[in-house]
């Protein structure tokens, strides 16, 4: 939900407190495969009551941050099964002096997942003034100096009833929120509100990717964010309302059809199968931190006193002792460019010969970094005031690193 603020005024109804989780230990690799670890799929006798254990219920109106006109409440004529699906219905009633009632849900204190693809299946309502979201808040919201937008946001789908056949995929920061969120818009050659659609996110360290139907059509990285904090990898909770008007859709007026239902049929959240390692490299020859300088423009470089983003690199396990390295900077993988004539810049796509390593371990215990394009030892030249290149046929004091888990 895109927000000039957030206002909180609300009743969490959820009967189980969950902690923030991290599910899948933190060891692999952004190249595994996803598995489920939580979901609901609604496959249950109609009018069984939503199930607590996964779901709260925000309640109150004063236009949560966007002049919204809906009451929220957790009554079923709100939020209901209904068919194998999850019904948020929104109708015109006045109730505690609202023009208009619907449901909003979330998972808040019943589960928070650090990174992994969000999925839901629905069908989503139509009409001037109706906004059907699916969308995320950091856990760490109510935390003191966080808040919104510090806390971030991650838009999975967003309609306004304006434009039948677009959902825009968003994210909300510091420096970058409400009318400054970064985002993309899909547009389909029918309303989506003629059938069912598969809407998902997968938010993995420092890169967000956004499908409809297993199109992906969004990628962001913290190069998006122009130099402000990229504040997404951390803990998530999930989020879905329909909300009537706002300053975004604009208000109902006499085209606009009530009851409006968003039939949910299912929401998945997947994660690796491994997680993820996420390391940071010392340079022996100096003590220093290797960054991706400049967002990952410039040639790494050990001149870093601490880690911060540029100096994480997930390293991923390419078998028989080889890794490559993707920069949490810029999303991109390490190159030893030019076949190694030229210094480690983080610009690569995919992961090829120029993209992989082979790690030794040194009589110390550190390690030592041999690009395979080139069979010569990744080197921290002139102790460390050159940039990283791969081209020295031993490894001592400048070719030893030290790999810090983040």
């Amino acid at each position: 939900m895109i927000k000039k603020k957030l206002i909180i005024a609300t009743v969490l109804s959820a009967l189980v407190i969950g902690a923030s989780v991290n599910t899948i230990p933190a060891k692999a690799s952004i190249t595994d495969k996803w598995v489920q670890v939580w979901g609901d799929d609604f496959n249950v006798p109609d009018g069984t009551p939503i199930d607590r254990t996964k779901w709260g219920f925000d309640i109150g109106a004063g236009g949560w941050g966007n002049n919204e006109l809906e009451y929220y409440t957790d009554r079923p004529q709100n939020a209901y099964i209904q068919g194998g699906n999850l019904v948020i219905q929104a109708n015109k009633e006045n109730y505690n002096g609202a023009q208009y009632t619907s449901a909003r849900i979330l998972t808040k204190n019943t589960f928070n997942f650090k990174y992994g693809r969000v999925e839901m299946r629905a069908k989503i309502p139509y009409g001037q003034g109706i906004w059907p979201a699916f969308w995320m808040l950091g856990s760490n919201i109510d935390q003191p100096n966080k808040g919104w937008p510090n806390c971030g946001e991650i838009d999975i789908m967003e309609n306004i009833g304006k434009e039948p056949n677009v959902v825009h995929g968003t994210i909300h920061g510091p420096g970058y929120s409400a009318d400054k969120g970064i985002g993309a818009a899909y547009t389909n050659s029918t309303a989506f509100s003629n059938d069912y659609h598969t809407y998902a996110v997968e938010f993995e360290p420092s890169v967000i990717k956004w499908y409809v139907d297993g199109n992906l059509y969004e990628t962001r990285t913290p190069k998006d964010v122009g130099g402000n904090e990229w504040v997404f990898n951390q803990p998530f909770f999930i989020l879905m309302n329909l909300a009537v008007g706002g300053g975004w859709p604009g208000y109902p007026d006499a085209s606009t059809v009530f009851p409006q239902k968003y039939l949910i049929d299912y929401v998945h959240v997947y994660q690796r199968a491994n997680g993820y390692n996420i390391v940071s490299l010392k340079a022996a020859a100096n003590g220093q931190y290797v960054t991706a300088e400049n967002g990952g423009d410039s040639a790494l470089i050990a001149n870093r006193t601490a880690p911060s983003l540029w100096e994480q690199f997930e390293q991923i396990d390419l078998g028989n002792g080889n890794i490559a390295l993707r920069s949490l900077a810029n999303n991109k993988y390490v190159c030893t460019d030019n076949y190694g004539n030229s210094p480690l810049i983080a610009n690569k796509d995919a992961i090829g010969t120029w993209e992989t390593f082979h790690v030794e371990t040194l009589p110390d215990g550190k390690k030592a970094l041999k690009a395979v394009i080139n069979n010569k030892y990744v080197c921290a030249d002139n102790y460390g005031n050159n940039p990283l290149i791969a081209n020295r046929d031993s490894a001592s004091g400048w070719e030893a690193f030290d790999f810090i888990s983040q």
